[in-house]
């Protein structure tokens, strides 16, 4: 499975099929990043100076590939501009990587309304492919030993997509589970590039944050 695909199925609520703690906004921006990111581990990006551009033949994933093709043209000066922008440039990060999902069976799709709002649920039809998600990553989160590169990469991007709760269940492990997400952020397992593009889904995914925030108040 991608990265971003089990970035994505982490943050589901099994039985509801939507995100939790709201965390649709946030979770597009660090699903780019995932992408991006898995390029990075497959030495497909390069640092252009402040941005980030395809090296190398386009992977064989179609999604991979669409985002391997896009660092060349995204526009932005900065690797987080270009983050910020990966979600329209895909034609919708979020349904790129349902889409197979659903396709594969691991997910449904619910289509209901809620007080007159057209809602699309996914819930999980494969538990056990998701549950195998959601325990290495808690074993991550609260554990001690050393993190592999792909695990290490989804629990640092777990953070910005609001997930803490989901990765550290119980409260007291929290401050714990923190400092293994800083942990996975700094350690940059496989190449420096990996940690470049973590850190800027990570501050492209709190500018989105915050823009929501500020629209709440101004609307209130």
């Amino acid at each position: 499975m991608l990265l971003a695909e089990d970035l994505l199925l982490l943050a589901l609520d099994p039985e509801r099929g939507t995100p939790v703690n709201s965390s649709r906004e946030p979770l597009k921006v660090a699903l780019g990043g995932a992408l991006i990111a898995e390029l990075g581990l497959l030495g497909l990006v390069a640092e252009d100076g402040r941005r980030l551009a395809p090296v190398g033949p386009p992977p064989g994933d179609p999604l991979l590939a669409d985002a391997h093709a896009l660092l060349a043209t995204v526009r932005g000066r900065r690797a987080a501009d270009q983050l910020g922008r990966m979600d329209r440039a895909l034609g919708g990060v979020w349904g790129r990587v349902v889409d197979p999902l659903v396709a594969a069976g691991v997910l449904g799709r619910r289509r209901d309304r809620v007080v007159l709002v057209p809602v699309t649920h996914h819930p999980v039809l494969r538990p056990e492919i998701r549950d195998e998600v959601v325990r290495r990553l808690r074993a991550a989160a609260t554990g001690d030993g050393p993190l592999d590169p792909r695990t290490a990469t989804v629990l640092a991007l777990s953070g910005p997509s609001r997930l803490l709760e989901v990765v550290a269940p119980a409260r007291a492990d929290r401050r714990h589970a923190k400092e293994r997400i800083k942990e996975a952020t700094e350690q940059a397992p496989v190449a420096a590039i990996v940690k470049k593009v973590i850190q800027e889904a990570q501050a492209a995914a709190a500018a989105v944050a915050a823009a929501a925030s500020t629209t709440a108040a101004t609307s209130g």
